[in-house]
């Protein structure tokens, strides 16, 4: 006789992994949450009507704030075990915080969340019956309500006793032995740190041996994200600034004023201006765009020297070509060159 066939799980279905709530990722989040929670309760507690119960004031902020919804976050058994317990954990942890309002805070918390389980669900889902709490954290839980004596907190004590004596009554506690012994499991919250691989330094890639083989798609963008922020740095200093006191090399502009004599007498030579022309129109065009753009940025540019405020000059040395009597802004550059020498 064959067993009746069971569903199993679908392809592609996601699942959080228990060290997710063990992680910065959950931890941290939940910390935040919980403080938020805390001065949230804090304002309204102190305008809170006299005649309305705090605990009445908590429920509203805890269903106003969407906690009600935390026990749906996972319905996987063996992640929401994990879940329940770091929840409760982290609520429980604020019994030894050193403001009394975030005390009794963290007290409602842990009864409230512990107490509104769904039961009798389908599927049915996990529950967990007993909390682990450290035995000097209990006994700190266990006398609360004495340590809230001042007039503005006197309406909370008889609400923390009631509480944490029906935890108790319920065997909710599962004692450890004391917390400087690290009973807890894990030890510390987070257990697990998200490390930025792009804040590593990249002298660790150095030493590192090389692959073989084609990189990787991680390598590669690891590669790249270190060729970025190695350009940004180099874009970002001083060094990489043009500098017009740096002088142009003697053979460079003997060489440079060679190639221009030799160019223009071949235009002359053919008695073709057109190409020249052509080149003053472009070069002008192209000065014009450099000045818009230096005009936009706010002369940001960080070329030192002269400016382009002297496209007057260039434009006469155009208009001069068209006339044929020079040969425009090429009979310029040399005449810069000297300029830029002497400076």
């Amino acid at each position: 006789m064959q067993p009746a066939p069971s569903p199993s799980a679908g392809r592609g279905d996601v699942v959080l992994q228990p060290a997710y709530f063990t992680s910065v990722l959950y931890v941290q989040a939940l910390r935040d949450d919980i403080s938020t929670l805390i001065g949230l309760y804090q304002d309204k507690y102190s305008h809170r009507d006299p005649a309305v119960s705090p605990f009445a004031v908590f429920k509203q902020l805890w269903i106003s704030e969407g906690w009600k919804w935390l026990h749906f976050r996972i319905f996987d058994d063996r992640a929401r075990e994990c879940f329940l317990l770091v929840t409760m954990r982290l609520f429980l942890e604020r019994i030894t915080d050193g403001d009394p309002v975030a005390r009794v805070v963290g007290l409602f918390g842990a009864y409230t969340f512990y107490y509104t389980q769904p039961e009798d669900t389908a599927p049915e889902l996990r529950r967990t019956n007993h909390v682990p709490i450290p035995i000097d954290h209990f006994r700190t839980l266990s006398g609360l309500s004495d340590t809230l004596t001042s007039t503005e907190l006197a309406p909370l004590r008889e609400l923390v006793l009631y509480i944490a004596s029906t935890m108790v009554r319920d065997g909710v506690f599962y004692i450890l032995p004391q917390s400087d012994l690290g009973p807890e499991n894990p030890r510390h919250l987070p257990r697990e740190i998200l490390v930025d691989e792009s804040s590593a330094p990249p002298e660790h890639d150095l030493e590192a041996p090389k692959k073989k083989g084609r990189p990787s798609r991680r390598d590669k963008a690891k590669k790249a994200r270190g060729a970025l922020v190695g350009l940004n740095d180099w874009l970002d200093s001083p060094s990489s600034n043009v500098s017009g006191n740096v002088p142009i090399p003697q053979s460079n502009l003997t060489q440079y004023q060679a190639d221009k004599a030799e160019l223009i007498a071949a235009f002359e030579n053919s008695g073709d201006r057109d190409a020249i022309m052509t080149a003053n129109l472009i070069i002008l065009e192209r000065l014009r765009e450099a000045q818009a753009i230096e005009a936009e940025s706010g002369g940001q540019g960080g070329v030192e020297g002269p400016r382009l405020a002297s496209m007057e000059r260039v434009e006469r040395a155009v208009q001069e070509s068209v006339t044929g009597t020079t040969s425009g802004v090429l009979g310029l550059l040399g005449t810069n060159f000297h300029c830029y020498q002497q400076r």
